[in-house]
């Protein structure tokens, strides 16, 4: 098992990794970079590529015992009881298009659930970081190491949405008939957990294949903040469920006491 004591007298290194490779991030975009296209469809750079050679290399060091499976370099193997479960660049096409919505995703995955999250924000230096069962919080130079709650509805049901870039039309016509006293944020990358940890947004819906790494890190974090992350069924996301690391359809909840079912009925219709 993976200690909380453990997961505490490692923090200050774990933060060191994140920046680091956030640091190459950063001067990397400033430079020419070659873009390829996976099987998938999806984009990949050079940052993508080297961002996951400094997070995998030096949790080897810190943790070589664990087994690490990441986005990039990943070959449809089962993970073990426990595993880190990385996504070293997500946001990749809002980082090719010069944009600052991209993330560093790190989670340690035990008995098919994320008992850390660690979600890093290169272009303003956020670091979010949580332990199961023991809260969520973000780094702040000024104020120190904040918890994090998440929002509670009221009777008014207002707040802030988001969702992702390409969200279909249809679905912001539901959300927006339904909630006429939301705003809707479109945002890239898993920021957006942040965003909900945080108490910024009510609720993000994602319709569509994600993988497991993208939801890992943000997962734990809005579940120690005290909201939830569930499918289409209101049933909690499992990890390590299959060699291709896919996720169906999610919603991310500020509230969990709040009756988003009938509004996740809506969407999926």
């Amino acid at each position: 098992m993976f200690s909380h004591k453990k997961f505490l007298d490692m923090l200050p290194e774990l933060y060191a990794i994140c920046v680091r490779a956030g640091e190459f991030q950063m001067k990397f975009r400033t430079n020419s970079f070659k873009i390829n296209t996976k099987k998938n469809s999806t984009p990949v750079t050079d940052a993508d590529i080297e961002a996951n050679t400094i997070i995998t290399s030096c949790l080897k060091k810190l943790t070589p015992d664990i087994h690490i499976i990441s986005e990039e370099g990943h070959t449809n193997e089962s993970g073990s009881n426990i595993f880190w479960l990385i996504d070293p660049l997500d946001g990749t096409s809002n980082y090719i298009r010069g944009g600052t919505q991209f993330c560093i995703c790190i989670a340690l995955i035990e008995d098919n659930s994320p008992v850390v999250g660690l979600i890093y924000v290169p272009s303003s230096n956020t670091f979010y970081y949580s332990y199961k069962n023991k809260g969520a919080f973000v780094k702040n130079k000024n104020l120190g190491d904040i918890q994090l709650f998440t929002k509670k509805m009221d009777s008014n049901t207002s707040g802030k949405i988001y969702t992702s870039s390409s969200i279909n039309p249809k679905i912001l016509h539901i959300l927006q008939s339904k909630m006429p006293n939301i705003e809707v944020i479109k945002c890239s990358s898993a920021i957006k957990f942040g965003y909900i940890a945080s108490g910024q947004g009510i609720f993000y819906p994602r319709i569509g294949p994600t993988h497991e790494w993208d939801t890992a890190a943000g997962d734990c974090l809005v579940r120690e903040a005290g909201g939830k992350i569930v499918d289409k069924n209101m049933m909690p996301l499992k990890y390590n469920k299959n060699l291709s690391y896919l996720n169906d359809e999610f919603f991310v909840l500020a509230d969990p006491h709040y009756d988003w079912k009938h509004i996740i009925d809506l969407i999926i219709q």
